[in-house]
């Protein structure tokens, strides 16, 4: 599990934009309001420029702050490329947990799961940034291999979800952490979103459908029946 993935500064500097105020360290609200516009800007310029072409300073004047100030957030380029990543991954993973509810069914929760992974990565944010990411993994691995270990990390609670079925009896899954990984793959691996071109909600809905019952199938899930009742067939799973 990656843990603290995003580097924290210890003394983060006001924006030079910010109204003025007392001397010393800035507020809670304020840090925060700074490190969110840093990382919205540099997001900005590293899915425009690339990773190796992003200039620190460019990022540092659509922040509205000054370059010091931004490597008091951050220490390296690579950092702030990082936390900019993250933040997206952390997103995507907040939501997917809000839906592994104990109570639902496990074919809808797989469907919604599904469902998300399959919007982010329609997102014009998401294609960007994983063009950068594959575009610079040949000059930049460290980049590339930090990705991977926050895909990793987004995919935990899946991965877990997927386990407590397993233990549970209504699928056979040898590996939830491989069988998390293959769902996220079955998006991803799609023509449309491995081009990066533009999807309805309708197209994505009915791809995802499709994914969700081959992965019933490929798990044999047995739906969950009250005690004297024989479970439906995968067929049947919706």
């Amino acid at each position: 599990m990656v843990k603290s993935p995003v580097p924290r500064a210890t003394h983060p500097a006001p924006a030079t934009s910010a109204a003025p105020r007392a001397a010393g360290r800035p507020t809670q609200d304020a840090a925060a309001e700074l490190r969110e516009r840093l990382l919205d800007a540099a997001g900005q310029v590293f899915r425009a420029e690339g990773f190796g072409a992003a200039k620190v300073e460019e990022i540092a004047a659509r922040a509205g702050i000054s370059k010091t100030t931004v490597y008091r957030q951050f220490r390296t380029k690579e950092d702030l490329f990082r936390a900019t990543v993250w933040r997206g991954m952390e997103d995507l993973r907040g939501r997917i947990e809000q839906l592994l509810k104990p109570d639902r069914d496990f074919s809808k929760t797989v469907l919604l799961v599904l469902r998300a992974l399959s919007d982010h990565m329609a997102a014009a944010e998401a294609i960007e940034t994983s063009r950068v990411v594959i575009g610079e993994s040949n000059r930049f691995p460290d980049v590339a291999n930090q990705f991977l270990q926050y895909v990793n990390a987004m995919l935990e609670p899946v991965a877990g979800f997927i386990a407590s079925a397993a233990h549970d009896g209504l699928i056979d899954v040898p590996d939830a952490t491989h069988a998390a990984r293959d769902m996220l793959t079955l998006v991803a691996g799609t023509t449309e979103v491995l081009l990066g071109l533009p999807s309805t909600s309708a197209q994505r809905d009915e791809r995802v459908a499709r994914i969700h019952q081959f992965l019933l199938t490929g798990w044999n899930y047995r739906r969950a029946e009250p005690r004297g009742h024989v479970a439906n067939p995968v067929s049947r799973a919706r």
